[in-house]
């Protein structure tokens, strides 16, 4: 095989990381900065020559286009959570600029992937861009984050709880293509990070440095395992698809925006019910974690929805084979889930 015949073989890669205070980075160059104004504010005084200063709204196809378009600079910086550096490797990538992320909140492990999810035709879809050069890890920021939010991203670690049962199941059942066989080395590396998660939860969730570098290093491990699977199965299941299919029904119904983490955790604790899992322990962990499973802005009746219609939903969208693909779920069986999960 030619060497020009593997480039989509190839196995992912870590940015590099470096640990350090935003107060130390200087940075001449002429740069795009792509960011929040929480974000800004948590980096303020930082000096970069922010050339173009953007603040991030939404994650669609064509508004991510629109500011790749408009791009001037040298060097793009992604400076906040996920839908901001989600933004700024669309960005960078179809510029083909340099790419330093700052991450001020640990909410999901965008920072880390080679692609950017935007949203479409009411589903997300991963589009193939660029992972950071650079990650810039500033503990003090981190740990200074409210409490609601600097942990979220652990939602991407615990979702191997129902991610991995959905992967082993289709494992069972014959429904893996070839390309996403399971092992069973994968299954031991994937439980030994989610029952790190779960013994440490509380200690991320209080934002101690010793427990937000940890969430760091976990983020890191399960990227990198994802990296060498050659998909996501194994943090990506059906509580995913709730995630999607319910910021659908926000989207649509304009019911205000919840983080992705917080979207994640209540897809764990619905569907790690639904496949007859310990879910309580889960439960547990998200609530050491201090994330907010219980959005105000998620209506019970909006659940329901989306658990009655995640069967059609998972096949419209053509999503790998889950827990979710088979199961019919009643409004009576949704509203038991619900009342499981809450009391």
């Amino acid at each position: 095989m030619l060497l020009e015949d593997c480039s989509d073989k190839k196995i992912g890669r870590l940015p590099d990381m470096v640990r350090c205070s935003f107060a130390d980075i200087e940075e001449r160059r002429d740069a795009v900065v792509l960011t929040t104004d929480p974000a800004w504010k948590a980096v303020k005084g930082i000096a970069i020559n922010s050339h173009q200063l953007i603040y991030v709204t939404g994650n669609t196809d064509a508004a991510m286009a629109g500011i790749a378009e408009a791009c001037e600079g040298e060097v793009v910086y992604g400076i906040g959570g996920g839908l901001t550096i989600d933004t700024a490797k669309y960005v960078a990538a179809a510029n083909g600029l340099p790419l330093i992320a700052f991450p001020t909140i640990l909410s999901t492990d965008a920072f880390l992937t080679d692609a950017t999810g935007v949203r479409e035709n009411g589903c997300v879809k991963y589009l193939p861009t660029m992972s950071p050069d650079t990650v810039i890890v500033d503990m003090d920021v981190l740990c200074e984050a409210p409490a609601s939010m600097r942990a979220s991203g652990a939602a991407d670690v615990l979702s191997i709880a129902t991610a991995l049962w959905d992967w082993q199941e289709a494992e069972k059942m014959e429904a893996n293509p070839p390309d996403q066989r399971l092992t069973p080395q994968t299954i031991n590396i994937a439980e030994t990070l989610l029952q790190t998660l779960l013994e440490n939860a509380r200690e991320i969730g209080s934002g101690t440095p010793d427990g937000l570098k940890l969430l760091f290093d976990l983020l890191c491990m399960e990227v990198q395992l994802c990296n060498l699977c050659g998909h996501s199965r194994v943090e990506e299941g059906s509580e995913h698809y709730f995630t999607y299919a319910i910021e659908n029904h926000l989207t649509s119904t304009n019911s205000g925006n919840v983080l992705h983490g917080e979207l994640v955790a209540l897809g764990i604790l619905m569907m790690a019910t639904l496949q007859s899992q310990p879910w309580m322990q889960y439960r547990h962990a998200i609530e050491c974690l201090q994330i907010n499973y219980r959005s105000p802005a998620v209506t019970p009746e909006a659940i329901v929805e989306t658990l009655i219609n995640l069967s059609q939903y998972v096949a419209q969208h053509e999503l790998p084979y889950t827990v979710a693909t088979t199961l019919q779920i009643t409004p009576d069986i949704a509203k038991r889930t619900i009342q499981t999960v809450f009391d």
